[in-house]
C-alpha cells in the first residue's frame, strides 16, 4: 500500500510539477513550505506524556492554543472543519436524517471530492457566503504547488469545481509510510495538507453517505469503523459495532504526527497542526505550531492567537485558511472569515502554558451549561415579580396602609435584586467558580454579588431620592460592563449572560446581552442624574450630563477593538437624543429624530471604514461587515439576522420577559387606571409622574434604544 501511494505521488508531482512562474519550495526567494495537519476531535486534555509523546513534545516547544470549531450547528462534523478550510469561513455539509456525520473519502484522480454537491447545496442555503473552493482557487490563481494525503486534504485543496489543484492520495496506513509520502510531498509542493484523521466519541460514529465513493482496498479512512465491514463481524456471523477507545484514536493520530515531525526536519517548514471539528460533543479543539511564522518572529513557546479572536490561546477553525495564505505569501480574500494564526506571550513554561488552555477550556463548558438554567430561572422569577408588581400596584386606596406599604417595600428590594442579578452573573467571573463545584460556586457568587450590590442601592444617601436606588443598581451594571470592554472583555467572555467561546460567536467586545443592559442602564442612570440636578434648577448642566454619558457610552460601545459593537452606537445615539431633547426642554420632533438617525448611520459606517482600512487580519466585527457589504453580502446578512429575529420572538423565555416588562412599562407610565382619570389618585402610583416628570421620558428612550438594538443586532 506504501509502496503504491508513494509511486503514484511520485508519478503525479513530478508529472504536474510547480506552474510556470512559480516560485518552487527549492528557490531561495519563495516563503518556507507549510504543512497542515488536520484532525478533528482532539483536545488538550487527550495529552499525555506517555501515550502521546510526539503531541506532549509539541507542547514544549511549540505555539499552543484552543480551537473554537463552531460551524454553522452548535457541533462541527469533520466535513464541517475541512469544508472551513476550503472556504475560510463557516461552512457544514447537509443534515443527515439520523444526525450523523459524513465518513470522508479520498477523490480519485482527476475526480470531484466525493459530496461536493451536497455541499455546494448547503453553501448556498446557509446564511455565511461561504464560498466553497477559496482556497483551491487562491493557489491554483499563484501557481502554488500543493498536496494533499488524505480525505479531507482533498475537501481543504479542492477548487470551485470540486478537483482538488494538486495531487491527493489516500493516507497511508503505517505511520512509516506516512513519513515517506509528507517527505516526498516536500520536495516539489509549498503546501503539504495533511488528514491526519479523527476522534469520535462513543456513538458518534461517521457514516456513509448515499452516493459516497467506497473505500479502495487497504484505505485507511476516517475511524471508527462502521457496523457491516467484514473485519467487524463476530466468528458467530452477527454484526457488531466495534468503535476504538478515544485513547486508541489519539494514540493513532500522535504516531501520524510524529511521522510528519520527522519528515519535516530537515526542510524548515512551518507545521500547523489544527483540531478543526468536534468529537461529538461541542468542546475547544487543539492547535499548535511550529515554525516560522506571518509577519516574521516564531512559533515557539508561546500562546497562540488571531485577530478573530484577539485572546491569548484562543483561535477559530477559520483562522486555518488566512494562515496558510499568509504564511505562502499570498493575500487573504475579503470572503475569508479568519486571521492569521499568530505567536502571543503566555506563562513562561510550557506546563503553566498547557495549564493556562486546560483552565480557559474548563470554564467554558460550565458557562454554556449554566446559561440556560440562569436565564430560566431569572425569567421565571422576573414574571413572579410582573404579576406581584401588577396586583400591588393598581390596589385602590391609599398607599400609607401599614400591610400595602409593607409589600411594596419588599416589592422595591425584590425589584433591585432583580436588577441586580445580571451584572452579579457578570462579576462572579472575578473568581474562578468553574475549576470546582462549578454550579454551586457560580449560584453561591451571584447571590453573594446581588445582595452586596442590593444593600449598596438601599443604604447610601441616593436612598432619599426616588430614582436613586435604580439608579446606583443600573450605574454598576453600566461602569462594570463598560470597563469590562475596555480591558478585554473578560468578564464578559463565558459568562452566562455574556458571549461564549465555544459557541463562537464573539470573543472581545460588547455581547448582545451587555448591550442592552448598557443601553438601558446607561439611559436609567442619566434619567436618575437629570432629574436630580433639574429638581435643583440646573437644566444646562442636566442636559449636559445626559449628553456626556451617551457619548461615553457611545464611544465605549462602538469603538474597533474595544466594544466593536455595530448595531449598538444607533440605538444608544437615537434614545439619548430623545432624552437629550426633553431634559433641556425642547419638543421632540420627527424631523429632528431623522437628523439623529442619519448622524448615528454616519457614524457607524465611520466606525466601519476605518476598521475596514486595517488589514484583514487585524479587523474587528465592524471592518469584517464593511467588507461583506462591498462584497456584495448585505442581504445574506440581514437574512441571517431575519431568521434570527424570528427565533427570538418565538422564544417563550423572552417572550415572557417581553410581554411583562412591556405591560408594566404601560403601567407605570400611564398609571393603573389610565380610563378613570378621576380615581388616579387612589393608587400607588399616584403622584409617580409629578415627583419625577422626566421617567416617562427615560423610560420611553430605553424602550426606542432596545427596539433598535434588536432591529439592527441579532438577538
Amino acid at each position: 500500500m506504501g509502496l503504491a501511494v508513494l509511486a503514484g505521488l511520485a508519478g503525479l508531482t513530478l508529472g504536474a510539477g510547480p506552474a510556470a512562474g512559480a516560485d518552487g519550495p527549492g528557490d531561495p526567494a519563495a516563503p518556507p513550505p507549510v504543512i497542515l495537519v488536520g484532525v478533528t476531535g482532539l483536545r488538550w486534555d487527550d495529552v499525555q506524556t506517555l501515550s502521546t509523546p510526539a503531541l506532549w513534545d509539541l507542547s514544549r516547544s511549540g505555539a499552543v492554543g484552543l480551537v473554537a470549531a463552531r460551524s454553522v450547528a452548535s457541533t462541527a462534523c469533520p466535513a464541517d472543519g475541512w469544508l472551513g478550510v476550503s472556504a475560510g469561513a463557516r461552512l457544514a455539509d447537509l443534515d443527515a436524517e439520523d444526525g450523523s456525520c459524513r465518513t470522508l473519502r479520498t477523490p480519485a484522480e482527476g475526480a470531484a471530492v466525493p459530496g461536493w454537491d451536497d455541499y455546494l447545496v448547503a453553501a448556498a442555503d446557509q446564511p455565511y457566503g461561504a464560498r466553497p473552493g477559496l482556497l483551491g482557487e487562491a493557489l491554483a490563481a499563484a501557481g502554488v504547488a500543493a498536496t494533499g494525503i488524505g480525505p479531507g486534504a482533498g475537501i481543504a485543496l479542492a477548487g470551485p469545481d470540486g478537483v482538488p489543484v494538486g495531487p491527493v492520495v489516500p493516507r497511508p496506513g503505517s505511520a512509516r509510510e506516512l513519513g515517506q509520502v509528507v517527505r516526498e510531498a516536500l520536495r516539489t509542493s509549498s503546501l503539504v495538507v495533511v488528514d491526519a484523521g479523527t476522534v469520535r466519541d462513543t456513538g458518534h460514529a461517521t457514516r456513509d453517505r448515499a452516493g459516497s465513493t467506497p473505500p479502495e482496498p487497504g484505505e485507511d479512512e476516517d475511524t471508527p469503523l462502521l457496523p457491516g465491514d467484514d473485519d467487524q463481524r463476530d466468528p458467530s456471523g452477527v454484526d457488531v459495532i466495534v468503535e476504538p477507545t478515544r485513547a486508541e484514536q489519539v494514540r493513532a493520530i500522535d504516531e501520524r504526527l510524529d511521522a510528519v515531525v520527522r519528515a519535516n526536519r530537515t526542510t524548515g517548514a512551518t507545521v500547523l497542526v489544527v483540531s478543526l471539528a468536534d468529537s461529538g460533543r461541542a468542546r475547544l479543539q487543539l492547535a499548535a505550531a511550529t515554525g516560522p511564522a506571518p509577519g516574521g518572529g516564531e512559533y515557539a513557546r508561546s500562546l497562540l492567537t488571531s485577530g478573530s479572536t484577539q485572546q491569548a490561546g484562543v483561535v477559530q477553525a477559520t483562522d486555518v485558511t488566512s494562515t496558510l495564505l499568509a504564511l505562502l505569501g499570498l493575500e487573504t480574500p475579503d470572503a475569508s472569515a479568519g486571521a492569521p494564526l499568530v505567536p502571543t506571550r503566555g506563562p513562561d513554561t510550557a506546563t503553566a502554558r498547557v495549564a493556562r488552555l486546560i483552565d480557559i477550556a474548563t470554564e467554558a463548558r460550565p458557562g454554556v451549561r449554566l446559561s440556560g438554567s440562569y436565564l430560566t430561572r431569572l425569567v421565571v422569577a422576573q414574571a413572579f415579580l410582573f404579576v406581584a408588581a401588577a396586583i400591588l400596584l393598581t390596589v385602590r386606596g391609599r398607599a400609607d396602609r401599614p400591610w400595602l406599604r409593607r409589600s411594596l417595600h419588599v416589592l422595591r428590594v425584590a425589584a433591585l435584586a432583580l436588577g441586580a442579578a445580571p451584572v452579579a452573573s457578570f462579576l462572579a467571573g472575578l473568581l474562578p467558580w468553574w475549576r470546582s463545584s462549578p454550579t454551586l460556586w457560580f449560584w453561591a457568587l451571584v447571590l453573594g454579588w446581588t445582595a452586596v450590590i442590593t444593600v449598596v442601592a438601599l443604604c447610601g444617601p441616593w436612598r432619599r431620592h426616588l430614582l436613586g436606588p435604580a439608579g446606583v443598581v443600573a450605574g454598576i451594571t453600566v461602569v462594570v460592563l463598560l470597563a469590562d470592554a475596555v480591558t478585554g472583555s473578560t468578564l464578559v467572555v463565558d459568562a452566562p449572560m455574556g458571549a461564549h467561546r465555544i459557541q463562537a460567536a464573539r470573543f472581545y467586545g460588547m455581547s448582545n446581552q451587555a448591550f442592552a443592559l448598557v443601553a438601558a442602564g446607561s439611559l436609567v442612570v442619566a434619567t436618575a442624574v437629570a432629574q436630580a440636578l433639574v429638581e435643583r434648577g440646573r437644566r444646562a448642566l442636566a442636559t449636559a450630563a445626559v449628553a456626556g454619558i451617551g457619548l461615553v457610552t457611545t464611544v465605549i460601545n462602538g469603538t474597533p477593538g474595544l466594544g466593536s459593537d455595530f448595531g449598538g452606537p444607533p440605538a444608544i445615539i437615537l434614545g439619548f437624543a430623545v432624552l437629550t431633547l426633553v431634559v433641556s426642554g425642547r419638543r421632540v420632533r420627527w424631523r429632528t429624530l431623522l437628523l439623529v438617525v442619519a448622524v448615528a448611520a454616519a457614524i457607524v459606517v465611520g466606525f466601519s471604514w476605518l476598521d475596514w482600512l486595517r488589514p484583514p487580519g487585524e479587523r474587528t466585527h465592524l471592518g469584517r461587515f464593511f467588507a461583506t457589504v462591498i462584497d456584495g453580502g448585505l442581504w445574506q446578512v440581514v437574512a441571517r439576522k431575519a431568521s434570527v429575529h424570528l427565533r427570538v420572538i418565538t422564544y417563550w423565555r423572552y417572550v415572557v420577559l417581553a410581554l411583562g416588562g412591556t405591560l408594566i412599562t404601560a403601567l407605570v407610565l400611564l398609571g393603573p387606571w389610565p380610563w378613570r382619570r378621576g380615581r388616579r389618585a387612589a393608587a400607588p402610583l399616584s403622584g409617580l409622574e409629578r415627583a419625577t416628570p422626566l421617567l416617562r421620558a427615560g423610560i420611553g428612550a430605553a424602550g426606542l434604544a432596545l427596539g433598535v438594538g434588536f432591529l439592527i443586532n441579532d438577538s
